[in-house]
């Protein structure tokens, strides 16, 4: 099997198993996945993978992973879109409200040009209008 055709296999980058060959594991674009990479290619290529691994332990000089420490300055749910749609639904309910206070305020009067005075004033017009029907 050639490297080309280990590498389609595996799914890595065509570069990668020379890499592995050589046990040059910083050459890597992420060193700290050569583990993986060297359990997968010893599976491929039907070695036992506890003695590879035990052997890659030894041989291979990758420093481990440090993870940066959150900054615990602001709640994470609040971070980026958190804030967006808070603020979005806060202005989506002054929505609802205002339109529910209009729609109280203007349902329980009627406008002034149609108050009780201008309606029978208007009846007495369209009588006299009409002549006097």
């Amino acid at each position: 099997m050639s490297e080309r055709e280990a590498a389609d296999s595996l799914k890595l980058m065509p570069n990668y198993v020379g890499i592995l060959e050589r046990d040059d594991y910083q050459a890597l674009r992420s060193p700290p996945f050569a583990r993986g990479y060297v359990k997968a290619y010893g599976r491929l290529l039907g070695l036992d993978e506890q003695h590879l691994m035990a052997v890659f332990d030894e041989v291979a000089e990758i420093p481990p992973v440090q993870f940066a420490e959150r900054e615990a300055n602001r709640p994470l749910q609040l971070q980026r879109t958190g804030l967006g749609v808070v603020i979005g639904l806060g202005v989506l309910l002054l929505v609802v409200v205002a339109l529910w206070w209009w729609q109280e305020g203007a349902g329980g009067e009627l406008p002034p040009a149609f108050s009780t005075g201008a309606l029978h004033n208007l009846d007495v017009q369209q009588q006299y209008a009409g002549g006097g029907e």
